[in-house]
């Protein structure tokens, strides 16, 4: 029997030599932003919609991947393998992972189809689908796969600092008289992926004080694999704001490489475009 399958969606950060080696299949995110509907298929596509969102407010958001994508991927799979590992973005955060389970019922028979809430995104999806599509190489079977997945789970941190409100309002994080209040004062939340959901864990008053508040939060860890830095592409470079924050986190651990990535529209939807963020990765 052939190896299991791997298949996530497009906000995984995957280099595309990694996905070809592996023959990882990734899907498109479909977003509605009000009245307007984007198909984001690679990195690079994902352009047009902060342009679109940048200096808009925010609105009602559906994300989730298209049913045809996933019901031609499964198709498409179930007649090159007996097994298909599917770990798209968090299903507190997307209806990726409820459209995936819709569509695999009707491969019950033909594949065994086994679907995982990442409880993730961005860089941390990508690690888990990685690593699940390493030990499928490797000739694990897909139960010991799930499970070491699993494993990774608890030891992955995104933690963000905003500066605009109406997202966090408009995702019912805070009440409408937080957010007119803090915008008033130019509060900048904290906020944690916890659990796939995000979470506000605290506001303070200054960009520098959220970034002092991030760069606290790494440091804080005894074991650290991996940190990675998540920006806006529409912050240009290493913009001020990154700037700040890449020489705050290299006083406090000065030995520790800093990769930057641009964090992806489906947490520029719950965020808004122009938040500043930081992966976590502590090993196992």
């Amino acid at each position: 029997m052939a190896n299991p399958r791997i298949v996530t969606d497009v906000t995984a950060f995957l280099d595309p030599d990694l996905i070809a080696q592996y023959q990882i299949t990734v899907l498109p995110i479909e977003i509605r932003f009000g009245t307007e509907k984007f198909l984001i298929t690679s990195r690079q596509s994902w352009q047009r919609f902060f342009e679109y969102v940048a200096d808009r407010p925010a609105e009602e958001t559906k994300i989730s991947i298209p049913f045809g994508a996933l019901e031609e991927t499964f198709d498409r799979l179930s007649r090159e393998t007996g097994e298909v590992l599917v770990v798209p973005s968090s299903g507190s955060l997307t209806g990726a992972f409820a459209q995936a389970q819709k569509a695999a019922r009707g491969f019950l028979g033909r594949c065994r189809i086994q679907l995982m809430d990442s409880m993730s995104i961005s860089w941390g999806l990508g690690l888990l689908v990685r690593s699940a599509a390493e030990a499928a190489a490797q000739g694990y079977p897909l139960d010991a796969i799930v499970r070491r997945v699993r494993g990774m789970l608890p030891h992955i941190y995104l933690i963000f600092a905003v500066e605009r409100l109406d997202y966090l309002e408009r995702g019912g994080r805070l009440g409408p008289a937080q957010a007119l209040l803090g915008s008033m004062l130019k509060i900048n939340p904290i906020l944690l992926v916890e659990d796939g959901e995000i979470v506000p864990v605290e506001k303070v008053r200054t960009r520098t004080l959220a970034l002092e508040k991030l760069t606290d939060f790494v440091a804080e860890f005894a074991s650290i694999q991996q940190v990675v830095l998540l920006k806006s592409p529409l912050e240009g470079g290493d913009g001020a704001k990154l700037a700040e924050l890449r020489d705050l986190l290299s006083q406090a651990l000065p030995d520790q490489p800093f990769e930057t990535i641009e964090y992806d529209p489906v947490l520029a939807c719950h965020l808004g475009p122009d938040a500043i963020g930081i992966v976590v990765y502590e090993g196992i």
